[in-house]
Order: structure tokens, then C-alpha cells, then sequence
């Protein structure tokens, strides 16, 4: 099963360099990495606030009076 997941990775990088989205596998491995360390990081800050009642209107209002 987890051979069957490599190729089906691999079809998909070599596609996207292919098609000019990426440079190399390096640069689309890279980005994929990028992508899933900012979703785990947007995950445990939403893991935060529920676990300290922080509510996304409060968190946008402090956020709001930071950048004045």
C-alpha cells in the first residue's frame, strides 16, 4: 500500500515539473513540506485558542489594535 502512495507521489511531482510549476524535485518537495509545517501550525494555534477560550473576534480585535 505505502508503494502504491510513493508512485502516485512521484507521478504527481514529476507532472507538476512538467508543467513549469516547479523548477526540480527538491523545490516541489520543499514547497510540500512548507505546506504541511503551516497547516500543523495553524492546527495547534487553533488547538490554543479553544484550550484558552480565546475567541477569533477577540484574537482579529487584538490583532486590529496592534497594527495602529
Amino acid at each position: 500500500m505505502q508503494l502504491k502512495y510513493q508512485k502516485t507521489i512521484y507521478k504527481k511531482i514529476a507532472e507538476e515539473i512538467k508543467l513549469g510549476i516547479f523548477p526540480d524535485i527538491s523545490a516541489a518537495i520543499n514547497a510540500a513540506l512548507r505546506k504541511a509545517y503551516a497547516e500543523k501550525s495553524r492546527a495547534y494555534l487553533r488547538w490554543l485558542m479553544k484550550k484558552g477560550g480565546v475567541t477569533e473576534a477577540s484574537m482579529l480585535k487584538e490583532i486590529a489594535n496592534l497594527r495602529k
